[in-house]
């Protein structure tokens, strides 16, 4: 580690604190994440899944890995460094919004970079807009730490992913679940792109499956037997609702845009897309109008109806404007 001059914390997540760096004799800006978890030898370090899979994965919308170091039995990864999160681009974007074209491009590259994650044998399983990473343009999908690979045995484990981009079959404690979760997340951060606001913003599981309910309308043995079974076992009952639809919270989004999200977020994992498939979607063809004000507001009052304790009002009312 002596090589790196260390200029500034950049965040704490689950596995580690990150850091900008500066390599020493090259000049070059560097992320550095210190892992949280102690490891004994080098050979420990690089047997860890986030290793594993990045040492296998090699794509241009998926953050490099440069290095890993065992000092002090303490790990750190060198990875190429990002200017920030998207989620901290949503958060620049609070006043003025992404155009469609913005949204298009971001999520072309999100897809681009799954596509070919899941092409080499590995879902992420943590996507959310704090784990993807932005710089000039250029998109990238980090933080695999929870990555897994999708030949491995099950069961596995039911606590992966933000709440809020988690996948109904992961909440209904599907022992084994698939890359469609990562499909799943991606149709609730391209709506989060949409309307700069979480589009299933839940408190609990049982919160969550409620507000996915409120938009897209309960499971039914039609559109996911499976699920009605995994409630069952859980003796979990589905709220009685049709939903608002997907139209009514992100009225700014065209129609092809709605029917890719639609897809994405459908109950029977599937029905998804894959990343693949996703890509050769016409949305990223171009199609879409221009919505009217009455839209907007309409979509405002019934966010706020929707999600009275969990969404800002003011800010709603707002950026209807």
């Amino acid at each position: 580690m002596e090589k790196f001059e260390m200029i500034k914390k950049l965040g704490d997540g689950a596995y580690g604190t990150v850091f900008a760096a500066l390599h020493k004799q090259t000049g070059e800006l560097v992320a550095i994440k210190k892992l949280n978890q102690r490891c004994s030898s080098l050979q420990q370090c690089l047997s860890l899944p986030e290793v594993q899979s990045l040492s296998k994965l090699n794509h241009p919308n998926i953050v490099q890995l440069k290095e890993v170091i065992a000092q002090y039995s303490s790990a750190y990864f060198v990875f190429e460094y990002m200017q920030s999160s998207l989620n901290d681009l949503i958060e620049t974007k609070r006043q003025t919004g992404f155009t469609e074209d913005e949204i298009r491009n971001i999520c072309y590259q999100m897809f681009q970079g799954l596509a070919s994650m899941h092409k080499t044998g590995y879902f992420h399983r943590d996507m959310k807009p704090e784990n993807v990473l932005v710089k000039e343009g250029a998109v990238k999908i980090g933080d695999l730490g929870s990555a897994k690979e999708i030949d491995s045995p099950p069961p596995y484990t039911d606590y992966v992913t933000t709440l809020w981009y988690r996948a109904p079959e992961v909440m209904l404690r599907s022992d084994r679940y698939c890359p469609k979760v990562d499909m799943w997340a991606m149709g609730a951060i391209m709506a989060e792109l949409f309307s700069l606001q979480p589009l299933f913003p839940g408190r609990s599981d049982a919160d969550q499956i409620f507000k996915i309910c409120s938009v897209i309308g309960r499971p039914t043995l039609g559109s996911w037997r499976n699920g009605l079974l995994l409630a069952r076992q859980m003796n979990y009952q589905f709220p009685q609702t049709d939903g608002f639809g997907l139209s009514a919270m992100i009225p700014t989004a065209s129609e092809s845009a709605i029917k890719l999200i639609s897809s994405l977020c459908s109950w029977d994992p599937s029905a998804r897309p894959t990343a693949a498939d996703a890509l050769k979607h016409p949305f990223f063809v171009g199609n879409y109008h221009v919505p009217s004000l009455g839209d907007k507001i309409i979509s405002c009052l019934r966010r706020i109806l929707l999600f009275p304790c969990s969404c800002d009002t003011s800010d709603l009312v707002v950026n209807c404007f």
